[in-house]
């Protein structure tokens, strides 16, 4: 192991680093570049040296957001150089980063696909196998690969999209008769300029393209899902009424109460206030008085 201080200049990132674009900013490195400036890098990036000649100095394995911080602060990063194939490259990463909660799984299923692509394992199994991690856990990562870019783009951050989303949402990418709808929707929240919370994103997505999909459903029905993903209930529209569906089991009898009352409060026409009673005149009598409230009630 030799450390290095390397001009950032001559450092660029290995194509198989896990960070996208978004975490190397000014604020996401922010707390970082402001350590650095008060203690010093304490942490060396690693690195290792082309085999060709192709005019770049160093390739970091890791540590792109130090490379960042150097730049921006003007001063030599210390790399860790060494002599490393992509296979040793990749395990030497996934240790350094396998703790790190900044590095989203939305980056791991990137780099799973992207490992994959290149040939460094020849299947999932070698993959999780190699990295040491459970098969399953590559294959729900591997989701977030399937992900078309308009529907990444609908969340604020692509730290938004929660694993069980991903799963969700790449199910309902890999139907040929639900994704376009899906993809039209998602482009519809980028083009709104009106940012969501991501639960809601999630649900309408995911709601928004139940309308299209190939089941049993008539077309208008809407699912409505949790936040995870599971069905809850659905709305049909049939001509001029709106039915809501839910399975039996899913009321009790003190639930189908409480929804009964909430319903009924919300439908309800408001009721006029009463009127107030004149003071009997000179010409009224009770009798008059008491027909005249019988009539307008």
């Amino acid at each position: 192991m030799a450390i290095e201080q390397v001009e950032p200049a001559d450092c660029t990132l290995w194509q198989f680093h896990q960070r996208s674009g978004e975490e190397l900013s000014e604020g996401s490195c922010k707390e970082l570049i402001a350590s650095i400036q008060r203690h010093g890098q304490r942490q060396p990036a690693l690195g290792r040296r082309p085999d060709r000649e192709t005019g770049i100095g160093i390739e970091l394995i890791y540590g792109g957001r130090r490379l960042f911080a150097a730049d921006r602060l003007g001063i030599k990063l210390l790399v860790d150089v060494r002599s490393l194939d992509d296979r040793a490259a990749i395990i030497e990463m996934e240790l350094e980063n396998r703790l790190r909660t900044d590095i989203t799984p939305y980056e791991r299923g990137m780099s799973y696909r992207h490992w994959l692509s290149a040939g460094v394992f020849a299947s999932q199994t070698e993959l999780a196998r190699e990295i040491g991690v459970s098969e399953a856990q590559v294959s729900k990562l591997l989701r977030y690969a399937e992900l078309p870019a308009a529907v990444v783009g609908a969340f604020d951050s692509v730290r938004s999209i929660r694993e069980d989303w991903a799963v969700a949402l790449a199910k309902v990418c890999g139907d040929p008769h639900r994704r376009p709808a899906l993809v039209r929707r998602a482009r519809s929240f980028a083009r709104s300029g009106q940012p969501l919370a991501p639960e809601m994103v999630f649900r309408r997505l995911v709601s928004d393209d139940s309308l299209r999909g190939c089941g049993t459903q008539e077309k208008g029905d809407e699912v409505v899902r949790s936040a995870s993903g599971r069905p809850i209930y659905r709305i049909a529209v049939r001509a001029s009424t709106i039915h809501f569906i839910l399975p039996r089991t899913a009321l009790s009898e003190d639930l189908l109460g409480q929804l009964k009352c909430q319903l009924t409060s919300l439908l309800e026409p408001a009721r006029p206030a009463p009127r107030r009673s004149r003071a009997l005149g000179d010409g009224d009598s009770p009798q008059s008085r008491s027909s005249e409230n019988s009539v307008r009630a």
